[in-house]
């Protein structure tokens, strides 16, 4: 398996580690939806707030680059054809763009014991929604906010925000 695949897997690996810990399932989204900028829907099985069902659609990235991460935020190098798809504003269910960092050496990604397992790095998310739109052709740099860690946590804001029908 090629390393960019690595990633991907395990990316989402640490998306579904998240989830199930907050208590919501992840569906993997097959080719053409990945095509089309939306890698995994992250969803809870019964009722929050004043809505069933909630979901929340992700682009997954991965990435081994040390230098992205400023003080206040993840700088990351995102395709314009995912960024246009993020900022649209006409999608019904929210759309969010995380950011899984991991060690540059593959052997530092996981590391198991009789008593813990522990991943390496972090993810940070963020919603792109109605941001303008770009005239570059290839890549567009996003900033990421270093408090937005992909956590259990944030995940249950994120959800308890659709119960409520607010944006994120």
């Amino acid at each position: 398996m090629d390393l960019n695949t690595q990633k991907e897997m395990f990316s989402y690996a640490y998306i579904e580690a998240v989830a199930s810990v907050a208590g919501y399932s992840v569906c993997r989204k097959n080719r053409a939806m990945d095509n089309a900028g939306i890698d995994v829907t992250i969803e809870a099985s019964g009722e929050v707030g004043e809505v069933i069902f909630p979901k929340i659609d992700a682009q997954v990235k991965c990435t081994e680059s040390e230098n992205i991460r400023k003080q206040n935020c993840v700088k990351f190098p995102l395709p314009v054809n995912n960024y246009k798809t993020l900022i649209d504003t006409r999608a019904i269910m929210p759309l969010i763009l995380v950011v899984v960092l991991v060690p540059s050496d593959i052997h530092n990604w996981l590391k198991i014991t009789e008593e813990d397992i522990l991943m390496k790095k972090c993810g940070y998310w963020v919603s792109l929604k109605g941001q303008p739109p770009t005239k570059n052709t290839k890549n567009i740099t996003v900033e990421l906010p270093r408090q937005n860690l992909f956590t259990p946590a944030s995940l249950q804001t994120m959800m308890e925000k659709i119960g409520r029908r607010e944006n994120l």
